[in-house]
């Protein structure tokens, strides 16, 4: 199956459907793209990135300690 990638909005939109009261924010989907705790890969000139959506999802159901910190 192919990876599903979005952009930091497009995944926070998605993360909102499956959960309508999530406390995930646009801030922190970009934080953890910035800090390589999820996969992400630069599109156009290299000013926007393109996160996969699933390994986000992984990310926060289970995330490594050493990452809890981020933020």
């Amino acid at each position: 199956m192919a990876a599903r990638m979005r952009f930091p909005a497009q995944a926070l939109e998605e993360l909102r459907k499956a959960d309508p009261e999530t406390q995930v924010s646009l801030k922190l989907i970009r934080r953890l793209i910035h800090t390589g705790a999820v996969p992400s890969v630069p599109v156009g000139n290299g000013n926007r990135r393109l996160v996969n959506l699933d390994a986000l999802i992984n990310y926060l159901e289970r995330p490594r300690s050493e990452e809890r910190r981020v933020g």
